[in-house]
Order: C-alpha cells, then structure tokens, then sequence
C-alpha cells in the first residue's frame, strides 16, 4: 500500500507489518509499538532499504529498537551490526546488550559489546567481558592484546600478569607476553609496581590503638560529619555518603584496615582547620584518552611520578614537609599539618598562592586542588571532602600509601605519622609573605564608592585613585615608632592599635577594619604608607584597598567606627575624652591635638631635605631593630637546634641537598652545625 499523507499515525493492538512492500515517502510519522514485535522479517526489510539508499528507514530502526522487547523473535546480533552500518552507535549499542542476554558466551557478541565498553571508558566492565570471552577462548590472541590493554590503562599489574600467565598457557605467544610486562617495568623506579600500590589482599600492619587515636587526631575535619567512599558494582562509579557522627579512633581503625574508606570534611565548626592538603590528579578528559590508548596510559603514569616528585621537591623549597601520598587511584596527595589551628580564608588565601607558584611544574594533562576548597562554610553546606590516606580506594582496590622523597612507599607508615612536621605559625605566616612578593594582584575592575562614603561626615573631595603608585615612599616596622604621629595617634586610640595588633599577630582585617584605617591614619602625612604596609601584610587583601595619596576632608568618626567595628571597640576603651576639643565631632585623628609642640618641630626638621635625622629618631628606630632582631635570633635557635636534632638522628649525621652540605662536627666534644655551600657557587 502507498501513504501519501504529510502526518499518519498507525494505531494498532495486534498489527504485524508483512514482507511486501510499502512505501512512506514523507519521514513525519509515528509508529506506536506498544504491541509490535520485530522479527527477522523486518531485519532483512531494513537491510533491504537501506542498501537500496532509503534513508528513511534510519529512524524507523532506531524507534524500534528503542521500543523493543528482549523476547523479540530478531537476531540481535545481526541487528546491532546494522545499526551500525546506519551510524547509530547508541542503538547498536543497545541491541548489542541484547543479544548478550540472549546468548552470554558468544564470542562475537563478547567482542563487540567489549569494545563499546572500552570506548565508553567503562574499563572494568570491558575487561570482564574480555575475561568472559577468555574463558571460552583461552588462546585468543585479540583478546588477550585488548584485556591486556586495558589493564595496563588501569595499573592493574598483578591482574595482568594473572592474565597472561593462563595465556601462554593456552598458547599465546610467550614474546608478546614478555612485550606487554616489558611496557609496564619501563620507567618504574620501584621494582613492582604492585608493590607501590598494594591491594586489599595485600598485607598491611595493624594499627595500634595508639596509631588510631594518632590517626584521628592528625586528619581531623568538621567534629559531626566525616563521609564513606562507595563504588557501584555496575558502571563502577565512585561517591561519598556523608555520616552524620564524628570521625573517632574507632572508624580511624576501621578506614585502616579496609573495612571502609573515609574521607573528611576539612573545615571545622568553628572555621578552622589544622592542616591542608594539595592533590594532583589526572584530567579527566586525558583519562578518558588514555583508557583506549595503552602507550599514552603508560606515558601518563610516567608523567604522573615525575610531576609528583617536582612538586614535593618545590614544596620543600618553600620550607615545608609534607606528607607524601599515592592516593591509590591516579594522583598524589601532599598533606601539611599545623601547630595552631588556623582559619580557613587564611588558609584558602594561602593555597590560591601556592597554586600559582606550583602551575609551572604541571604537565598539560594533569590539574591541582587545594584543601580546603572554600574560605569558608556557608549555611548548611559541608564544604569538599578530600579522601583520607592508608584506606582502600574502592573503585581501584587499592591501598593508598605513603611515599618518601623518591616515591618509594614507606614500609612503617604509622612511623611517618608519628613524625611527622606541623608547621608553625610564624612560618606559615612567613610563607604567605614570601609567595605574596611573587604574586602579580590583579587590577581593580571599578572605582570603589566605599572611600569616598566610609567616613559619612566628609566635607571635601577624596580621589581615590584605582591603583597604588608604582613606588610608594618605604614604611617599614620602625617607622610606626619612628614617625610621631602615626606614634602618637597608636599610643592614644587603642582602637587603631588593636587594629594594628591583630595585623601583627593574625595578618588578618576585614574589610570595615581596613575602611577604619584609611580613614583615619589616612589623613596623616605618612598615613598611605602606612595603612598600605598593614594592609598588605594580611594574608587576604583586595589590591584596590591600597592607597595613593592622603585622604581630605573630614576623618572618620568615633561613633562611625563603633557601628562597623564593634567586636573591637567593645573590648577595647574605646571611650576616649576630647574635652579639649568641644568644637569638633569625636574622632581617633583629633589625638594629634595633643602631640607636643616639641614632637611636631622635630617631625618638621626630620621632613627638611637638608636636615639629616635626629639622634632620638634614630634611637627609636635602633630600639625597634633591635627588638626585631631579638626575634629573629629566637627564630633561629629554634631551627638551628631542630635542624641538629634531625641530623643526629642520620647515620652520618650529614645531609647533601641543592642548598649545600649540612653536617655536625664533633671536635674535642663540642658538637658544631656545620654549612658547606655547594660546588661552583
């Protein structure tokens, strides 16, 4: 029968198409299936047409075989090799998994839905079937290549060695087998890889309570929540369920020993978190790559242990000793706990910059992330959880381990955690300052409304420029002595000196803090300078915060800094009395009012250009010297004895690295740290 109508829907309960032929020439039709049953018949009608170059069939196979039924009486086999003569993978896809219900151990069918697995990057559920198909066909030369394959791609060594074993065995060429064990030992620094990552079978020591309690201690996250890894069997696909109780000695132990794989949430109620961590990973694009190119895999990996040590050895450039792991998967994870809880903006600001300093060591195929993720929690949210070490991935089956500076695993990991370093807060706030001179801030997009309308009382114009000059006269510490104003207006307002304080101590202001001092330091001669020192001292700071020039106009006002800065004022006396000034509105800046004649005529002489500096201004900046310098020798007894500790510990109390040698001298009983610069310096 001919249809020539632009829009027909065939209704039908019991319709059965025959073999005769028909034509549909327009292609907007729906054929409802709720009872249609394809058959051979119509398998060899498709063919028919498409060879005839009917294009029209294309989607009258791919809507049937969408609605078909898995006791249709059609060859399924035969069906998905037409689908993909037609180009319609995700159907012949489909048809095949079919045919594989029907028929389990045929080898073509095994073949086919093989490849479509490792295709779509679902490696484990393609090496099933290629063990299927090995198991009908034990000598399979195409299969054993394809299995082989994708354990290599997986790191899979005991498995593929396994593999190749039964298939020699059954008469697969020793040489190829040699071939395929030969790619996988090229470039290895460990003599078995299977020995750098071991599986759950492998045996791995008990913990003690002791290793528990340490264990849970030192990965330590948010108190009321920790998550559990959990894999699919079916696509393999890997999450986390949060558990709503806290991470203890006991589920420490139970991580341990494989029972179940934990990861934490790092930042704690409070906002703080007393390590972080850095993990290198795979791009999950070039993963999919490598899953269907076994030499690009093994190239990977290769990268993978090269990246892993250039990072680690940079990382101990920068002062730090962290803990080295093979996540067990396809990264390396670099953990570093600290002596003081520190908050997680800080910590956050700290890794943006650690990011930075570390991108050019990364190869174009593989990423980095910090830990924490987020400056901090908001509402209900739990953050990003970061897997913890010496548990079991469970996609993989391995056992993450802990590495030592060549990227060998470390055979008394409990050992490691015992000694393992906390870096202190004074180095880890001297870190920042030291990536921060290497960090380029990046302009401000917009002119900030915030200057010109922080004081409220201001009567004259303020530019407020969108950038710092490109050489702002010096400040340093001493000068917050050596200048008598600013002097003078910290030792009066006890607000700005807490302000001041809480820099030198945390690094830290917030943004009312930070509109605080500009607007009242801000109005001193040398006020830009000094604000600008203090503020680029914070560990976070936006760059067009810094000043250009002094501020005009009126300054700030007292009872304006109480409404912003009130978690200050209320611990301070901040209850200051300007009797002597009863014409003015309160404010820190009115102090100056109170700078002796003698004190601003010195300030006046020390500003001439032809007037060298007073002896009491260089007593006081000699008199903060020297405080500093009583600091920094503190600093350096603390390292020079820990460092002599560490080299006692060695068998030849000596240590070569890029820095020079390092040894202790022992002559006539008085033990001496010794330093030889290296060779050609």
């Amino acid at each position: 029968f001919i249809i020539h109508h632009s829009s027909f829907i065939i209704h039908h309960s019991s319709f059965t198409l025959h073999p005769s032929p028909f034509i549909i020439p327009h292609s907007s039709y729906k054929l409802h299936t709720s009872n249609f049953s394809m058959t051979d018949t119509h398998l060899s009608e498709w063919s028919r047409r498409w060879q005839s170059g009917d294009r029209s069939v294309v989607a009258e196979v791919e809507n049937a075989v969408r609605e078909s039924r898995p006791d249709a009486p059609i060859d399924f086999f035969a069906l998905g090799e037409l689908c993909e003569t037609m180009g319609l993978v995700g159907p012949a896809f489909h048809a095949f998994q079919r045919a594989l219900g029907r028929q389990p151990a045929d080898p073509g069918v095994l073949r086919k839905l093989a490849a479509y697995y490792a295709e779509r990057g679902e490696l484990r559920r393609a090496a099933e079937l290629w063990e299927r198909l090995l198991r009908v066909r034990p000598g399979d030369a195409e299969a054993v290549d394809e299995l082989a394959g994708v354990l290599v791609a997986e790191g899979s060594v005991p498995e593929l060695r396994r593999v190749l074993d039964a298939a020699v065995a059954a008469g697969y060429p020793a040489e190829r087998s040699h071939a395929w064990l030969a790619q996988v030992e090229s470039g290895r620094e460990s003599p078995d890889e299977a020995a750098a990552i071991p599986s759950r079978d492998d045996p791995f020591p008990v913990p003690t309570d002791a290793d528990c309690v340490r264990f849970a201690t030192l990965f330590g996250g948010r108190e009321d929540v920790y998550a559990r890894q959990w894999c699919r069997p079916d696509d393999r696909r890997v999450g986390y369920t949060p558990v709503h109780e806290p991470f203890t000695p006991a589920v420490a132990r139970q991580h341990l020993l494989g029972s179940v794989t934990v990861g934490v949430y790092p930042i704690r109620l409070d906002q703080t978190a007393t390590w972080f961590a850095i993990d290198l990973d795979i791009r999950r694009d070039e993963l999919e790559t490598a899953r269907r190119d076994h030499r690009y895999a093994t190239e990977l990996r290769q990268q993978m242990r090269d990246t892993g040590l250039a990072i680690l050895r940079e990382l101990r450039r920068l002062g730090l000793e962290p803990l080295f792991e093979n996540s067990g998967y396809k990264g390396r994870h670099y953990w570093v706990f600290l002596e003081q809880p520190q908050e997680a903006r800080s910590l956050h600001h700290l890794g943006r910059l650690l990011l930075a300093r570390l991108q050019p060591l990364l190869p174009p195929a593989f990423s980095l992330e910090f830990f924490p993720k987020q400056a901090r929690r908001s509402g209900k949210g739990l953050g990003n959880l970061i897997k913890l070490p010496l548990g079991i991935h469970q996609r993989t089956g391995y056992r993450s381990v802990l590495l030592d500076g060549e990227g060998r695993p470390l055979a008394d990991p409990y050992g490691a955690l015992r000694d393992v370093q906390r870096l202190g807060s004074d180095t880890f706030l001297a870190l920042v300052d030291r990536l921060k001179g290497n960090a380029t801030p990046e302009p401000a997009a917009e002119r900030p409304e915030e200057r010109s309308e922080a004081a409220g009382e201001s009567t004259g114009a303020t530019e407020i420029p969108l950038w710092p000059p490109d050489a702002p006269p010096p400040w340093t510490e001493a000068d917050f002595e050596a200048d008598p104003k600013v002097r003078h207006l910290l030792r009066c307002c006890p607000v700005l000196a807490a302000l001041k304080e809480k820099v030198d101590k945390h690094r830290q202001l917030s943004h009312d803090e930070q509109v605080v001092l500009i607007h009242s330091l801000g109005h001193l001669e040398s006020g830009p300078q000094a604000v600008n020192y203090l503020i680029h001292r914070c560990l976070e700071y936006s760059p067009e915060m810094l000043m250009q020039s002094r501020l005009k106009g009126n300054p700030i006002s007292c009872p304006k800094i109480r409404k912003r800065i009130g978690h200050i004022t209320r611990r301070v006396p901040c209850n200051c009395d300007f009797s002597f000034a009863p014409n003015h509105y309160p404010t820190p800046v009115l102090h100056l009012e109170t700078l002796s004649e003698a004190e601003v005529a010195e300030m006046s002489r020390e500003r001439a250009s032809d007037e060298p500096e007073s002896i009491e201004a260089l007593i006081r900046r000699y008199t903060v010297i020297v405080h500093r310098r009583r600091e920094i020798e503190q600093e350096w007894q603390e390292l020079h004895d820990s460092l002599c500790k560490r080299l006692a510990a060695l068998p030849d109390r000596s240590i070569t690295t890029e820095h020079g040698r390092f040894f202790l001298d022992t002559t006539d009983g008085v033990e001496t740290l010794r330093w030889e610069e290296p060779e050609g310096d």
